[in-house]
């Protein structure tokens, strides 16, 4: 509850709708949407609402709290790609017809305070600013807009999808100006998007290590985790891998993940023959931090990258390229890690083996990444969107 111009104000009582296609697959952007619903409604309990329109029966792929209300449109696109591209057309746009009829429905009655969505989903976007009902929208980047279409360069190879995504791209950022706010992972992002829009930077909350233990040092495994897809650069760490090996046989790279690239990936391993494992992405991932003395990442762009942060609370100091634009804004140069700039094979390589051959070293790294992984707790983040909200609620007050 807050006062504005003499006049009470019920904050602690929004209501929050987070829209997305669906929570099933395993990935950061999931993880961290559910992890804000769950604190919302459990911490300051705020009626948060996870609305969905293709979740249909699918489990939700992370825990979910009882508090938040779950509602799915049940609108299915994906079947639309069995039919030709003529009868694709029509029943796609039926379906979309479809989709803002029920989300109108929906919010008619609901009579959220905010909707919270991401820049993923042109849909998405003509969905909360088509709606009349009167609400502050809010848009989270969980990728820069300068790589949203480098998310998908297999689609380059069909120009009809291609010509789509751009067309796309071309809604979001049309749509993207009837927005309140957008909240960018870094500031090179918020940059980009302030053109269009208010902007703001607010970290990702990280999972922080919950096992009380800490990485030893001791054994001589170096780990990877993210998904097998071109984002990650994985050929290239393969390359290091090459260099570093033959230094060191006695070392292990482990890959834990899930992709369209895995297949690929362990046929390469095994061409390899330099002790590389390729593994399924483990719901037990701290045990595997923990297995390890060095994490690394060798993306050509990541936002963010929550997994850096995971593995320095386990004490496990960072190799990674200094990628746009978030490994920078993570890891403090010779401090709990090293930033290869240039995408330096070789130096990379090198600060790898120095870190190999100095378990001082790791140590001392380490014991600072623990600290320094500390900035992306719920307690330090989750305040902010508090704060966020809060301000829009007083702004939604006093249009009325």
């Amino acid at each position: 509850m807050i006062y504005f111009g003499g006049r009470k104000i019920e904050t602690s009582y929004m209501k929050i709708v987070y829209v997305y296609p669906q929570f099933v697959h395993r990935t950061g952007t999931e993880r961290v949407l559910i992890d804000k619903m769950n604190y919302l409604a459990e911490k300051e309990g705020y009626e948060i609402v996870m609305l969905t329109y293709e979740q249909s029966q699918h489990p939700v792929a992370y825990p979910l709290s009882p508090k938040v209300r779950r509602v799915d449109l049940n609108v299915l696109f994906y079947p639309c790609y069995a039919y030709n591209r003529l009868k694709r057309f029509f029943v796609w746009y039926r379906l979309e017809r479809l989709l803002q009829t029920r989300y109108n429905a929906f919010v008619s009655v609901f009579r959220p305070d905010i909707v919270v969505t991401t820049t993923y989903h042109a849909k998405l976007l003509r969905l909360i600013t088509n709606c009349p009902v009167k609400y502050s929208r809010v848009l989270e980047s969980h990728i820069d807009r300068r790589f949203i279409l480098c998310n998908a360069p297999e689609n380059k190879k069909n120009p009809l999808r291609w010509l789509h995504m751009i067309y796309d791209m071309h809604v979001v950022k049309k749509r993207s100006r009837l927005c309140d706010i957008l909240i960018a992972l870094n500031h090179d992002d918020a940059s980009d998007w302030s053109q269009f829009l208010k902007t703001t930077v607010i970290k990702n909350v990280v999972h922080l290590n919950p096992t009380g233990k800490y990485c030893t040092h001791e054994n001589k495994n170096v780990i990877f985790a993210g998904r097998y897809m071109t984002q990650k650069g994985i050929p290239d760490l393969f390359k290091i891998w090459e260099i570093v090996f033959k230094k060191h046989p006695d070392w292990h790279l482990h890959l834990y993940g899930e992709g369209v690239l895995r297949d690929l990936l362990e046929r390469e391993a095994n061409r390899l023959r330099a002790n590389i494992h390729i593994h399924q992405s483990d719901n037990q991932i701290f045990e595997r931090y923990l297995e390890c003395s060095i994490f690394v990442l060798t993306s050509l762009y990541e936002p963010f990258g929550l997994v850096m942060p995971e593995a320095m609370s386990c004490g496990l100091p960072v190799v990674a390229f200094d990628c746009p634009s978030g490994p920078a804004d993570i890891i403090t140069d010779g401090v709990d890690g090293f930033l290869i700039h240039s995408r330096d094979i070789e130096t990379f390589a090198d600060r790898l083996c120095q870190l190999i051959e100095s378990k001082d070293l790791r140590m001392k790294m380490g014991k600072v990444a623990i600290e320094s992984s500390k900035r992306f707790s719920a307690n330090l983040v989750m305040p902010q969107w508090v704060c966020l909200f809060e301000e829009l609620c007083i702004q939604n007050h006093n249009k009325l």
